[in-house]
């Protein structure tokens, strides 16, 4: 029965929904150290990592602290989630410490459902350890899960033994990167300086808060801390040198040019559009933070699509004018929508703005000027 007597109102919606990039950029480790009896951590900060391994009893050489050192050295700021495992050996005193390694990594694979934990890796390294082919894979097959980026050391004494441990792969989850680096006197795990070099950009640089730096191409950055590598890696701009041959092939490396450089930010998947891991990176941003902001929609009425809609159009309107897509499209296709079933899908076009990754210049010798110059000569 309706009720015809007092005031009464409601309120509703009828409007976009902010859709929200998540900007930070945990990193997730899986290291050997002695005292922790295997703990599953995780930290504030690479520093917050230093003191307690410190309170632990680490030393400098420790690989643990080498790691976290090296994140701190890029100034990189957000989470880490590490997975101590411990030093192994069989009967024979062979180290068997990979195979901790490998079970450290289905412990990280649970990060963001342990209550002690809830988060989602973003880079994955397990340093040292990665230039394993099983570890690497695995590595793999966890951050595709993830939809983030394992970062693996190819630790190959020559160029030629690089290319056959990267041939093992074709994924667009990972980032190779050549050799050790020296750093403070020492041998650092390179992936570990990457991991932060790319979670220190991703929060803005040296330039301040930037709000798309996980959209950008962290190639060309200075790897602070960084002052020499374990094996020389030959790099010439203009020229035929190992460098640009390894990177050709989907591995990075840091080289010398105007202090020590990173140099390679590309995948090794077999389709050309996903070899560029900011594309991977912003695409995959971009697509749960969709996600995220239309959940409200689920099982509603199918008059609020027009809202979804719009909601996606004001966030790809936002990054075209920020100059991070060129531009965008969005429809409902046809084909892959059932309006009696409630089934619908937005089909979102969009690019990324690329990044320079070959640069050319020709310089040409030409006379065309020869007559002014003779005119020139004859006036004076």
């Amino acid at each position: 029965m309706d009720l015809n007597f007092g005031i009464n109102g409601s309120i509703s919606v009828e409007a976009a929904r902010p859709v929200l990039v998540d900007t930070s950029t945990p990193i997730g480790i899986v290291v050997p150290f002695g005292d922790t009896d295997g703990e599953f951590k995780v930290f504030n900060s690479a520093d917050e990592m230093k003191t307690y391994l410190e309170e632990k009893g680490a030393t400098e050489d420790d690989l643990a602290y080498k790691t976290a050192n090296a994140i701190s050295l890029q100034n990189a700021r957000g989470k880490i989630v590490v997975k101590f495992v411990t030093y192994t050996k069989d009967a024979d005193g062979n180290d068997t410490t990979k195979q901790s390694v490998l079970d450290g990594l289905d412990v990280l694979k649970t990060a963001p459902q342990d209550e002690n934990i809830l988060t989602t890796p973003d880079l994955i390294i397990c340093p040292e350890y990665s230039y394993d082919t099983d570890v690497a894979a695995k590595m793999d097959s966890l951050a595709s899960l993830f939809r983030a980026t394992a970062i693996v050391d190819v630790n190959a004494p020559d160029e030629a033994t690089a290319n056959s441990f990267a041939n093992n792969f074709g994924s667009r989850y990972m980032l190779l990167y050549n050799g050790r680096s020296k750093a403070e006197g020492k041998l650092y795990p390179t992936s570990a300086l990457i991991a932060g070099l790319i979670a220190y950009w991703d929060a803005g640089g040296d330039n301040g808060y930037d709000p798309f730096g996980y959209a950008r191409s962290h190639s060309n950055r200075i790897v602070k801390g960084v002052s020499g590598s374990e094996r020389i890696i030959e790099y010439f701009d203009g020229v035929d040198c190992e460098a640009r041959r390894l990177r050709q092939n989907g591995i990075g490396s840091i080289v010398q040019d105007i202090g020590w450089r990173s140099y390679g930010f590309e995948t090794r998947d077999i389709d050309p559009i996903w070899q560029s891991l900011e594309r991977v990176r912003a695409f995959h941003r971009w697509l749960e933070a969709i996600i995220e902001a239309n959940k409200w929609a689920r099982d509603r009425s199918a008059d609020q699509l027009v809202w979804v809609k719009k909601t996606c159009a004001e966030f790809f309107r936002k990054l075209t004018g920020a100059n991070i897509a060129l531009g965008y499209e969005i429809y409902l296709d046809p084909n892959l929508t059932d309006v009696t079933a409630g089934k619908f899908t937005f089909v979102l076009k969009t690019a990324n703005m690329p990044s320079i990754r070959e640069l050319n210049f020709e310089l040409v010798f030409s006379d065309d000027w020869n007559n002014a110059f003779v005119n020139w000569i004859n006036s004076i």
